[in-house]
């Protein structure tokens, strides 16, 4: 748990959008050994309904229009 002392700590970080990009790419193929397009359509689609793999749920998250 985080306490008021701790939040002295935090470094918040801004990406660029071509670094969003970027990164979100990388935790892509990192995870899932994806394109993130390729990701995002299987995920819109709904190939990925009831996959209860950690790993999708990540990079779902870093969609920027997530649902």
């Amino acid at each position: 748990m985080l306490t008021a002392s701790d939040a002295h700590d935090i470094q918040v970080v801004e990406l660029t959008p071509d670094e969003e990009r970027e990164y979100i790419q990388r935790e892509s193929r990192r995870l899932l050994g994806m394109d993130v397009e390729e990701f995002r359509q299987r995920w819109e689609a709904g190939e990925f309904r009831g996959n209860d793999d950690p790993k999708v749920t990540q990079v779902a998250m870093l969609l920027p229009d997530a649902r």
